[in-house]
């Protein structure tokens, strides 16, 4: 038995038992061994993997839920990532109670490391499978007056046109609305899911950025040069030329 299993069994026990104090006392001890040297930060990929194992550990237990719950808030980051990793693997399955439960966490997401977990391991999910339903709830984000539910369905694009290649036109018209953003950290989720939409068509990038290349706003222009990184040389260079007039 490897050792994320044995602290997904830690949690899973507390959480059974209704002992989340005495998980919160144990689970850092646990995890010392899986931080950083420099930033003392727990490994990313070690909290995924307790996460997926908490994930088979809970996925026929009825109170699931409000375990999660519960863990979410009485812990930090750590707490947090093997939330979103262990909601993530039942995301596929659990289509409502997953989508109810990510709406009782929004307003906890306050930075870009578990607004973009959010995003990859669970959102995406949903959106895989109710399309229209989950990009309403992305637009009202992406019209919101925080920055981090603006983030959020930013970084809901790039995983989601990974899983439905043919959705580019989609995406792009999501993404239209987003261009006149100013926030830097939802800019970079602009330019990342232009980067990936490119991927499965650049041409439409293109002229979409192409479009975009006559606003003389500087955000806009900053994001077009984030977005077009994946575009032929060639076409980068017309964008450029666009903007510098």
């Amino acid at each position: 038995m490897n050792e994320q299993t044995i602290i997904a069994k830690l949690i899973f026990e507390g959480l059974r038992n209704d002992e989340i104090k005495q998980v919160m006392v144990l689970l850092p001890k646990k995890l010392e061994s899986a931080r950083t040297e420099k930033m003392k930060f727990t490994k990313t990929p070690f909290l995924n993997s307790i996460g997926q194992e908490l994930g088979k550990l809970l996925q026929n237990e009825s109170w699931k839920f409000d375990g999660f719950k519960k863990l979410w808030d009485a812990g930090g980051r750590d707490e947090r990532l093997i939330v979103l990793s262990s909601v993530g693997k039942l995301s596929k399955r659990e289509y409502q109670a997953v989508k109810n439960f990510v709406l009782k966490i929004l307003n906890d997401v306050s930075d870009w490391e578990i607004c973009d977990q959010l995003a990859l391991k669970v959102v995406v999910n949903l959106a895989v499978q109710k399309t229209d339903e989950i990009f309403e709830l992305l637009t009202q984000w992406r019209n919101s007056d925080n920055k981090w539910l603006r983030r959020l369905s930013i970084a809901t694009i790039p995983p989601f046109i990974r899983a439905k290649k043919d959705e580019w036109g989609r995406c792009l018209n999501f993404l239209d609305s987003a261009m006149n953003e100013t926030d830097k950290d939802v800019k970079k989720a602009i330019g990342w899911a232009l980067r990936e939409v490119s991927k499965k068509n650049p041409e439409a990038v293109y002229e979409f950025l192409k479009k975009w290349s006559s606003k003389p706003d500087k955000n806009v222009r900053w994001i077009i040069k984030e977005g077009m990184k994946k575009l032929s040389k060639d076409r980068q260079e017309e964008l450029l030329k666009l903007l510098s007039k």
